[in-house]
């Protein structure tokens, strides 16, 4: 704006001049002389006049900056376009992740039961008495994985009973509802064909007492087993849900993936699938 005005003024002050020198010269010419002047058309051609003024942008960084303004604000309304779709799709599957813990997709075959995919041995979930696999090839593998990465902190694993047959549950547990009788043995050793030991994915580590989860050992554990694939199965806290009392010396594999899910969710097993571990009798 500042330059269109400019040049106005210029055109303004030179027609004024011309005026003026016009109306000089015609006082000083005789009427003869004025005869000869240059005629309406010629006065056209030499004068200067608005028409004949190039087309200049006034403001060329203005208008680039302003260009620049428009594009980055289109980008960042796409950039909110998309992060509304993403926040839209992480609510969807958070939603759908909530009614998969409501509503687990729970199959048997050949009378071992899966919920979502996952092995389940609990107080409501039972195995035969044939089913007898053995240590869990990639379980053990992910345990010696742990147990050298925890040899390198310092920390030293170990195992103090890992898969349990049928029969070997049985004895196990009758011989703890002879000493304390079977509510006390419910709290801490499981029913034959109930026991996590029998799928060959559970492991017991250096010490059955609750102390353990104080040790260096037991700390390190519990920071760090999800990322080897494991959980600790039966957290403090989590009694009246997973029907056991606290074992911090109990893992259970259940892959990397799945295990770090459940480690951050802060949930026991069956809070994250959302299933019960009661006993029918």
């Amino acid at each position: 704006m500042n330059f269109n005005r400019i040049i106005i003024f210029a055109i303004c002050t030179v027609m004024i001049l011309s005026v003026f020198s016009s109306c000089t010269n015609n006082k000083n010419s005789s009427p003869a002389s004025h005869s000869d002047s240059l005629s309406n058309d010629q006065y056209k051609d030499t004068a200067i006049t608005i028409d004949t003024i190039p087309l200049v942008d006034p403001q060329p960084a203005d208008k680039e900056e302003a260009e620049e303004k428009a594009e980055e604000k289109a980008e960042t309304e796409e950039k909110d376009t998309e992060g509304s779709k993403e926040e839209e799709e992480t609510e969807e599957n958070e939603m759908d992740s909530e009614k998969d813990k409501k509503n687990p997709e729970i199959t048997e075959k050949d009378g071992i039961t899966y919920v979502n995919g996952i092995l389940i041995a609990n107080k409501s979930y039972s195995l035969p008495k044939t089913y007898s696999p053995g240590i869990d090839t990639t379980a053990n593998n992910a345990l010696q994985q742990m147990f050298s990465a925890a040899s390198n902190a310092g920390i030293s694993l170990y195992v103090v009973s890992g898969f349990r047959s049928y029969d070997t549950q049985y004895n196990t547990y009758y011989g703890y509802v002879s000493r304390s009788g079977q509510a006390d043995a419910d709290r801490y050793s499981a029913r034959p064909g109930h026991s996590e030991h029998q799928t060959g994915l559970a492991f017991d580590l250096n010490s059955l007492e609750q102390t353990f989860g104080n040790t260096k050992e037991g700390k390190w554990l519990k920071a760090n087993a999800h990322k080897y694939g494991f959980i600790i199965r039966y957290p403090e806290g989590k009694e009246s849900v997973t029907g056991y009392m606290y074992e911090p010396w109990h893992v259970r594999y259940l892959g990397t993936d799945i295990a770090t899910d459940v480690f951050e969710s802060g949930l026991c097993l069956e809070e994250y699938l959302g299933i019960t571990s009661v006993y029918n009798n």
